[in-house]
């Protein structure tokens, strides 16, 4: 990624633009747990509990960077200058095979 992109093109592919808290709702009553929250954690909390996963810290590093450009917004304005046609599989689609798979593996356990 962080080499140049002479000679590539990128093409995005999105079906739904929803922000985290939509997610969360839509997914939380889709299993059944209507109050399902979005809760942002500050970026020192977040890497300390990937490196306490033992994740590695360069990578800890970039996934809190990357949170932080989905943030302030700057990871996505490459995607809003050259933005898809939204494909037809929607969040509300996904939710019901999410909900499948999520009742599935809970009576497995």
């Amino acid at each position: 990624m962080e080499k140049p992109f002479e000679g590539r093109s990128v093409h995005y592919l999105a079906s739904d633009e929803v922000s985290p808290n939509e997610i969360a709702t839509v997914l939380g009553e889709a299993i059944g747990m209507p109050n399902l929250k979005w809760q942002a954690i500050p970026r020192e909390q977040m890497l300390q509990q990937m490196l306490d996963a033992g994740m590695n810290k360069w990578i800890a590093n970039g996934l809190v960077e990357m949170q932080a450009a989905q943030q302030n917004g700057s990871l996505y304005e490459d995607y809003y200058r050259n933005k898809p046609a939204l494909g037809k599989v929607k969040l509300a689609d996904f939710a019901k095979e999410f909900a499948l798979t999520y009742h599935n593996k809970s009576n497995q356990s």
